[in-house]
């Protein structure tokens, strides 16, 4: 499926209607499938495979998948970030970035574009607590 960004900004939107109801973000394929209706109603001439609630489960796996990463650049010392740009970096050959997404292959999108999606998925993710006295 091809989606546009008006599209998946409609998909995340009713998402985040739907994360009452989810359990802190764990949704369901009934709740995908409300969401490929919600789609189909508000975005009638859609391009490529139809987004049924197989393909817009995928769809909430790949932008957690982004998400994660974005976290995991604004976490790592030496980048900056961008929400316009993302790394910022130009040069292709730049030696931290290619050491960087060798073990973070879901970040290579960012090198030079931001993730325009952080802040509704911020409001998606559930928070996790991390370490002893939490």
């Amino acid at each position: 499926a091809v989606w546009s960004m008006a599209e998946e900004t409609s998909f995340l939107e009713f998402l985040l209607q739907a994360l009452p109801s989810s359990g802190n973000g764990g949704f369901k394929l009934a709740t995908f499938n409300q969401a490929s209706a919600h789609l189909k109603t508000k975005h009638p001439n859609q391009r490529g495979a139809e987004k049924n609630g197989g393909v817009c489960k995928n769809k909430w796996t790949a932008l957690k998948k982004a998400y994660q990463s974005v976290i995991e650049i604004k976490c790592t010392l030496g980048f900056t970030w961008s929400d316009e740009h993302g790394v910022g970096i130009s040069d292709r050959k730049d030696d931290v970035w290619a050491r960087f997404t060798k073990s973070h292959p879901h970040a290579k999108p960012f090198m030079a574009k931001g993730f325009e999606h952080f802040e509704i998925m911020q409001q998606l993710m559930p928070g996790k607590s991390k370490g002893l006295h939490v």
